[in-house]
């Protein structure tokens, strides 16, 4: 790597750190620097586009991100974030593409992450079936995905294939620490299944150990489904 290939790397990541911070003028600022030392430096354009993402100016985003993909259009992370970007502007037949060429790469080692992505996508597109593969090939490349795990359950319960839900509940009880989030879910669960008992069991112990939670908010407003 050259000097200036170095030191666009390093505000890149700078940027990026900016980034999760919400400082956006000096993430910016970073960008540029990034971009002084080396024009061509898709990475920093991918960055440029989130910044512009969070900012609201689409017109800036996508302008970056093409830019970024016209440099190295087959970047699993910058790909996988104009995905990202698409889905959550309603273009997400566009958004699953560039997904998919994410993890084209053998050595993408956020493949499963990327997967996971394009099922929760897929389910704003009401295809549940495309979600379910999507969801299960992130479990093939990383079996200890706990989120995978969870949008099985819940798409379980919208499909009302209980036993897909109670499979992968039970895996979560086994991976996870108990929470308001899991008790929430296992009790929507046995209200589907009308188990009663065991849907008024957890009831009592999300409004006990939880009693501030979101979850417990919705349980005693009766927002079940």
């Amino acid at each position: 790597m050259s000097q200036a290939d170095r030191r666009a790397l390093l505000h890149t990541q700078l940027a990026a750190e900016y980034l999760k911070r919400a400082q956006y003028t000096v993430a910016v600022q970073e960008i540029k620097e990034a971009l002084s030392s080396n024009s061509r430096y898709a990475p920093a354009y991918g960055v440029l586009g989130l910044i512009y993402a969070e900012l609201h100016d689409d017109t800036k985003a996508v302008a970056n991100f093409q830019q970024a993909l016209n440099i190295a259009p087959d970047d699993s992370d910058i790909n996988n974030n104009f995905g990202w970007y698409l889905c959550n502007h309603s273009r997400q037949a566009d958004g699953i593409q560039h997904y998919m060429t994410a993890v084209k790469n053998p050595l993408y080692a956020s493949a499963d992450k990327t997967y996971v992505n394009a099922g929760q996508c897929a389910v704003s597109m009401k295809d549940e079936k495309a979600a379910n593969t999507y969801f299960l090939q992130a479990l093939r490349l990383r079996p200890d995905n706990v989120v995978a795990r969870q949008e099985l359950v819940e798409q379980g319960l919208r499909t009302k294939d209980y036993v897909q839900s109670r499979q992968y509940y039970n895996e979560l009880q086994h991976m996870v620490q108990p929470s308001a989030a899991l008790t929430w879910m296992g009790l929507r669960l046995e209200h589907a299944l009308g188990n009663t008992d065991a849907e008024a069991r957890l009831a009592n112990q999300l409004k006990s150990q939880y009693p501030d939670s979101v979850e417990t908010t919705r349980l005693l407003s009766g927002q079940l489904n």
